[in-house]
């Protein structure tokens, strides 16, 4: 025998093709479970940033501002505005997880829709009802995180050979 069989030549291909996908599937593990520990810290974010805004919800932002400050800025929006671009807001973020779960794609939502699901207590305590609309909002966020958070693991929970991004082509 000069050289290697055709059977340990395979098996040699076999192995080392096995210890790059693995390798590949381990980074993309890594990504997936830096992607779940960023969304938690982000949920918590929103949650202190929700406790200040239960403790401010009586306060009205537009009453705060001087006169003069106040003409410029206008008459603060409608309840029912502020609740109507809340509810697409969260239509439209319940509609990226979920195209972004059935095309294995990226599922992590980038960090400014933290300021987004955040911002809404800041409109609302601006036109002063932020007592009422309190829990539409805090729920709101609550579920898109759990969304997102579910998408996550339903991810990490899949076989690879359930997802076609990790698997190489020969």
């Amino acid at each position: 025998m000069n050289g290697p069989s055709r059977f340990q030549t395979e098996l040699n291909e076999a192995i080392t093709e096995n210890r790059a996908r693995r390798r590949f599937e381990t980074g993309q593990t890594d990504r997936l479970l830096l992607q779940a520990r960023q969304n938690l810290w982000e949920l918590l974010l929103f949650l202190l940033f929700s406790m200040a805004a239960l403790a401010w919800q009586q306060t009205n932002l537009h009453q705060q501002f001087s006169e003069e400050f106040r003409q410029l800025l206008g008459m603060p929006l409608p309840a029912t505005l502020l609740s109507l671009a809340l509810g697409v807001y969260l239509f439209t973020a319940v509609i990226q997880v979920l195209v972004r779960q059935s095309h294995d794609t990226s599922l992590a939502m980038r960090s400014f829709h933290l300021v987004f699901r955040s911002v809404f207590y800041l409109f609302y305590s601006f036109s002063g009802v932020l007592a009422e609309h309190f829990a539409f909002v805090f729920a709101s966020g609550l579920a898109l995180y759990g969304l997102e958070q579910a998408s996550l693991w339903l991810r990490l929970s899949r076989p690879a050979e359930d997802q076609p991004e990790l698997v190489r082509e020969p």
